[in-house]
């Protein structure tokens, strides 16, 4: 029997946007479920170090998967490290 709930079997059912706000240093996040529900965030950086922390991720694992969440930390580290190599 499968169970279809198990996280390590659940395909990624939406699609992230991302936008940076450079100046205020706030990267502000949109997710649209295949169902077309939308999900706002935001976080801060760090414009020196680029570091950066996203409380929700927990969230976006748990429904999305770890592929998923791990494609939405590259788009992240790549947008913020163009913004503090600038």
């Amino acid at each position: 029997m499968i169970d279809t709930n198990d996280p390590a079997l659940r395909l990624a059912m939406a699609d992230f946007r991302l936008e940076l706000d450079a100046p205020n240093n706030i990267v502000l996040v949109m997710v649209t479920e295949d169902d077309g529900s939308e999900h706002d965030y935001q976080f801060d950086f760090d414009q020196t170090t680029g570091r950066w922390e996203f409380a929700e991720r927990d969230l976006l694992e748990r429904d999305f998967g770890d592929d998923w969440v791990e494609e939405f930390e590259v788009a992240v580290d790549k947008m913020i490290k163009g913004a503090v190599e600038g």
